[in-house]
């Protein structure tokens, strides 16, 4: 379904894309980054019931 989408995306002229992935979930940062995406450094902290939760955004170019 992520190849579908980048696809689709990427045949709207769309040049790349970027999600987010808590910091702390390595398998799903493991499987994004086996799927050719990559950590850009960037970071957004959140706060859930009063606990801060760091994400990190992952960017692909397609372009």
């Amino acid at each position: 379904m992520l190849r579908h989408a980048a696809a689709e995306l990427s045949a709207a002229s769309c040049e790349g894309g970027f999600l987010w992935v808590l910091r702390e979930n390595l398998p799903a940062r493991r499987f994004y980054e086996s799927n050719g995406w990559s950590d850009d450094g960037a970071t957004c902290t959140v706060e859930l019931a009063g606990v801060p939760l760091t994400d990190l955004r992952y960017r692909q170019n397609w372009k």
